[in-house]
């Protein structure tokens, strides 16, 4: 019970740092498109 409860925050944790990269890297993005003067 222990294990798989370890593993399912485990699993959640993982989502979770993988939805904030993609956030990141969207933010990052937009921000070189800004300093290009592609988006106003």
């Amino acid at each position: 019970m222990k294990a798989l409860k370890k593993r399912k925050i485990r699993k959640a944790i993982a989502r979770r740092t993988k939805e904030v990269e993609k956030h990141q890297v969207n933010k990052a993005w937009r921000n070189i498109f800004v300093q290009a003067g592609i988006i106003k």
